[in-house]
């Protein structure tokens, strides 16, 4: 069986305030593991530096030697891209076939969809064949039919694999074994994601009575070395000469008589006592995670002049090889609209289409699928121009959605789903009419994705949604225009496609 060992490890970035990870132990063996946690806790952090893209001196990390890391980004091609497509043997077309791999998305990266990116991404891990295989949301950007055939590529890999992802469905297929890392600290469990989460919640729920045995404790100590000092206080008065008069030697002997039966240092051995149990008790205190209310509030404005938005019936080239049309379609104001459809069948290019549509940028929020570092570094730029007063009401939606605003500010490369985060919360600030939002549960943890759940439910404005998490949608809109391959390369959108369906409502 292979194993993978990391023993003592500490990791801090250049220039960060704190380390993401102290005298980390972990070990893993044949078979997925996944980790979790929220977003910014180190996880992707965590894969780099098991695949060595992080250097790190000091790092204790054995046996992996072969290793392969499947990024989250689909920003850019794969190196190994052509080798893949010009390998002609059983194995290379098998995992083609597997994965819906054409010849022809050669060359075209930047015309595919990031469902269909990561699909090339993940036939390249798997013809790689390593010995450990790292997958940072290997179904982010995928739909339901393509998540499925990922799910099956994946149990086919037998090495040690280790996952990072918000996907309960695939977190419960494929892990064997979990590991949460919570508060600089990772908790291990020899089992599945869902029974990892309820023995965790259990042992949360025992550590916190035991903290708040341990705090009534210390409350009481407190309360007796308090009371033991005023003791003290009054025998140090009782015994002072201050006040008393030169010629009252009778009174002088009774304190010279009770200083040496030596009552007052009776008193203050007790107080040396009781601050040495404190001591002791805080030493031994318990160390429970800070929990924090989630949720964020959309303020919508009167939005008349930008809407009914019309689009005309048209069609809409997506490659050589792959056209979309579509009918007249109008948004009024406080519609709420999802979008679904297959990779590929033009969701992301229409919705390009309808945003160039909204002449006043002030009036909408978009967030796309996937952002660019040159994104980040824009976002970060304009974010650090602000006055601090507009900082805080940024930071306080960032701690809302469920992430620690103050390591966001020390990190020097913040996930994808705390840049998701950002940019959500930097938009709200312009009180938007019309919120577009392209796979915005993509790099989200499970907390975050409740958070902004909720926030959407209670918008008092119009919505348009693309996603690929049926659950999500169905909570949130009312209609659904719906992207359908009618035959090979053409593709036409669907306005309410199933009326007596779960979503319409």
């Amino acid at each position: 069986m292979q194993h993978l060992t990391i023993k003592n490890l500490y990791y801090q970035y250049p220039n960060a305030a704190i380390p993401i990870f102290e005298d980390l132990n972990l070990e893993f063996e044949t078979g997925w593991s996944c980790i979790v946690g929220a977003n910014g806790s180190g996880k992707s952090t965590l894969l780099k530096l098991i695949a060595k893209e992080i250097k790190n001196e000091n790092m204790m990390i054995k046996d992996n030697d072969c290793t392969y890391y499947c990024t989250q980004s689909t920003e850019q091609s794969p190196k190994d891209f052509e080798d893949f497509i010009y390998t002609f043997n059983s194995k290379a077309f098998k995992i083609r076939d597997l994965l819906g791999i054409k010849d022809d998305w050669l060359g075209q990266w930047h015309n595919l969809s990031h469902g269909e990116r990561k699909r090339v991404q993940l036939a390249i891990a798997l013809f790689k064949n390593p010995d450990i295989l790292l997958v940072d949301e290997p179904t982010n950007h995928l739909d339901n039919k393509s998540q499925k055939i990922v799910t099956h590529a994946l149990k086919s890999f037998k090495g040690i694999g280790i996952l990072v992802s918000h996907d309960r469905v695939l977190l419960d297929t494929l892990s064997q074994a979990t590991m949460m890392i919570t508060n600089q600290t990772v908790v291990s469990f020899k089992t599945s994601y869902t029974n990892a989460m309820i023995a965790y919640e259990k042992d949360i729920a025992f550590l916190k009575k035991i903290k708040q045995k341990q705090n009534n404790q210390l409350q009481k100590l407190e309360k007796s070395i308090q009371s033991q000092r005023e003791k003290v206080s009054q025998s140090k008065k009782r015994l002072s000469k201050k006040s008393i008069g030169k010629n009252d030697s009778d009174r002088k002997n009774k304190i010279n008589l009770a200083k040496l039966t030596g009552k007052d240092k009776n008193d203050g051995r007790i107080i040396t006592k009781l601050q040495s149990q404190q001591k002791q008790l805080l030493s031994q205190s318990i160390k429970v995670d800070k929990t924090y209310t989630l949720g964020i509030t959309f303020n919508a404005e009167n939005a008349s002049n930008i809407f009914p938005i019309t689009v005309e019936k048209g069609a809409l080239v997506l490659s050589e090889t792959k056209k979309l049309s579509y009918p007249k379609l109008t948004i009024d104001q406080y519609d709420k609209i999802g979008i679904t459809g297959d990779n590929g069948s033009g969701k992301s290019s229409f919705l390009a289409n309808v945003i160039a549509m909204v002449e006043c940028k002030n009036d909408y929020l978009y967030i796309p699928q996937e952002i660019s570092n040159q994104q980040n570094k824009r976002l970060f730029d304009e974010i650090n121009c602000l006055p601090n007063a507009l900082k805080g009401e940024i930071y306080t939606i960032i701690r809302k959605l469920a992430s620690d605003p103050k390591k966001l500010q020390a990190s020097m490369l913040p996930s994808p789903g705390e840049i998701r985060k950002l940019m959500i919360a930097y938009g709200l600030l312009q009180n938007p009419s019309l919120i577009i939002l392209d796979e915005p549960t993509n790099h989200m943890d499970l907390d975050s994705i409740m958070a902004l759940e909720f926030a959407l439910k209670a918008y008092d404005g119009t919505i348009i949604l693309i996603s690929h998490d049926q659950m999500f949608l169905e909570k949130l809109v009312t209609e659904i225009w719906e992207f359908t391959k009618i035959s090979e390369g053409a593709y036409q959108l669907i306005e309410n496609p199933h009326k007596n369906g779960t979503i319409k409502k």
